[in-house]
């Protein structure tokens, strides 16, 4: 009887996934029969973050960002410049993070992910971060050696 309802169960779930997946994939705003959707968010959930051509080449291993990980933080946080309804842009925007060699200049690309002193950077949020777990006695986020820390993971 128990491995009948565990196997109703999972013929539910993945028959609603194949349905809402059907209803993403056509565009439209309805994710399935009873569920119509006002707006949608498509981001990424996991994404690698590709160095654009002309930044300083680095022997680190590139950032595997999750947005899952980071759902507790505002979208404008790190996407300063975006309005809340266009697409967003990258980093290295012309406006933006546009200077890809300099890495000191506040407009720098690597600036707008290393800055200790910005909380729209990924170091200075980790740092903020850091000084809350400390204070709650909690892991804290491995922060440096850079080679192997919180964002570039040494690969195994």
């Amino acid at each position: 009887m128990r491995s009948k309802l565990i196997f109703s169960a999972l013929v539910v779930s993945v028959s609603m996934l194949a349905v809402a997946t059907g209803a993403r994939s056509e565009g439209t705003t309805s994710f399935s029969a009873i569920v119509d959707a006002k707006s949608t968010l498509c981001i990424p959930l996991e994404l690698k973050f590709k160095r654009p051509a002309g930044v300083l080449k680095t022997s680190l291993p590139p950032v595997v960002f999750s947005h899952g990980r980071h759902n507790s933080i505002a979208c404008v946080t790190c996407h300063h410049m975006w309005d809340g309804r266009g697409p967003v842009e990258g980093c290295a925007t012309e406006g933006c993070h546009d200077n890809l060699t300099e890495r000191q200049e506040p407009n720098s690309y690597f600036r707008a992910f290393h800055d200790k002193n910005s909380p729209n950077s990924c170091l200075g949020c980790h740092m903020k971060t850091n000084l809350t777990r400390k204070a709650k006695n909690q892991k804290l986020l491995p922060i440096s050696p850079c080679a192997n820390n919180a964002c570039h993971v040494a690969q195994k």
